[in-house]
């Protein structure tokens, strides 16, 4: 499973927009210290910060901050200085090309237009008019286009992998693995489960610790999914129980971190019964480091000759018997929730 990003060109314009607006700051600060070249010097470094640190774009607060900061200086420099910038008014309308909370859209027209308003009020009416009806012809444009850009980025919140610089998968990829690796699993007779894994102490900075830990302490074959509430799960195949419970010890000991989890077994179980977004409710205030859930319901007894994705008829109810060295807490069967 390979996923293409297109993240190296992004950089690269970042950077390259950043050095441009950081050479005319240095030729302005050279003539006189002003304040347009000190805000042109602020948005420069915010533009170094995204193109070397590219993966704080994805967060939606440092989005906002950066989007919210960048119309805030086009809009000063125009005001003060509008006959050499009055052309970063086309900016306006390139941020609403970017993802964006719905607050922002309305926010970046309404400073653009006021922005406008201010700086070719002294031109006479005529230019005024003219330069508010490209500004908001513009700006609307831009908006059309953000709506597109936006369903592809909801459509890439469901690609593969959501990060090239960490093999973690999403929620969608584990619902297309599961299947195929259930089905392996009970050919080859290997046991195979999923653990998921949250921190006890829950917040943004716990979270990616977390992630970057598991993504060098897992091994190769150990498929890693970030699920979309934010949980982290590991696929987990093994020769037998014994190992699985092993090993399951020696990956929580490595990540050298208060973290709770809980083990799914998958052997003869119909993949379509996971509730994963009930699995990994409250996970952080599980009393026991780790809880070892009952088997899911098991697949038909034809599903091998007809299809791997035939849906379950009935339940088990029995509860796998928690190995020792794990030192697990067993919960009782909740039913089939789904």
């Amino acid at each position: 499973m390979e996923i293409k990003f297109k993240v190296r060109l992004s950089q690269f314009v970042c950077l390259l927009g950043s050095v441009l607006l950081l050479l005319e700051a240095a030729r302005q600060i050279s003539i006189g210290l002003t304040l347009t070249a000190l805000l042109l010097a602020v948005g420069g470094t915010m533009l170094l910060v995204v193109s070397l640190a590219h993966e704080l774009f994805t967060l939606r607060w440092f989005r906002t901050l950066v989007m919210l900061s960048v119309a805030l200086i086009m809009s000063a420099l125009v005001l003060l200085a509008p006959q050499q910038h009055l052309m970063w008014l086309w900016g306006f309308a390139v941020l609403l090309l970017y993802p964006r909370p719905r607050w922002l859209a309305p926010a970046c027209a309404l400073i653009g237009l006021v922005t406008t308003w201010l700086a070719l009020a002294q031109l006479g009416s005529d230019w005024l008019s003219l330069g508010i009806g490209i500004t908001a012809t513009l700006m609307a444009l831009g908006a059309i286009g953000g709506r597109r850009q936006q369903q592809v980025w909801m459509q890439l919140e469901r690609r593969g992998r959501r990060d090239s610089n960490r093999a973690i998968w999403s929620q969608y990829q584990l619902m297309r693995d599961l299947p195929r690796e259930i089905a392996r699993a009970d050919r080859e007779d290997i046991h195979i489960e999923l653990i998921l894994l949250a921190p006890v102490k829950t917040g943004r900075l716990a979270n990616r610790r977390l992630m970057n830990t598991l993504d060098s302490a897992a091994l190769p074959h150990e498929t890693r999914y970030q699920l979309d509430d934010g949980a982290l799960a590991v696929l987990l195949v093994t020769r037998g129980e014994r190992m699985a419970s092993l090993r399951r010890r020696q990956l929580i000991e490595h990540l050298a971190m208060p973290i709770r989890a809980r083990v799914q077994p998958l052997n003869d179980s119909d993949p379509s019964a996971l509730d994963l977004k009930r699995l990994s409710a409250h996970l952080s205030d599980e009393p026991q480091p780790i809880t070892l859930l009952p088997p899911l319901p098991r697949k038909p007894a034809d599903a091998d000759a007809s299809s791997d994705d035939a849906l379950s008829d009935h339940g088990r109810d029995t509860l796998k018997p928690a190995s020792a060295a794990d030192k697990v807490a067993v919960v009782p069967s909740r039913g089939n929730d789904h």
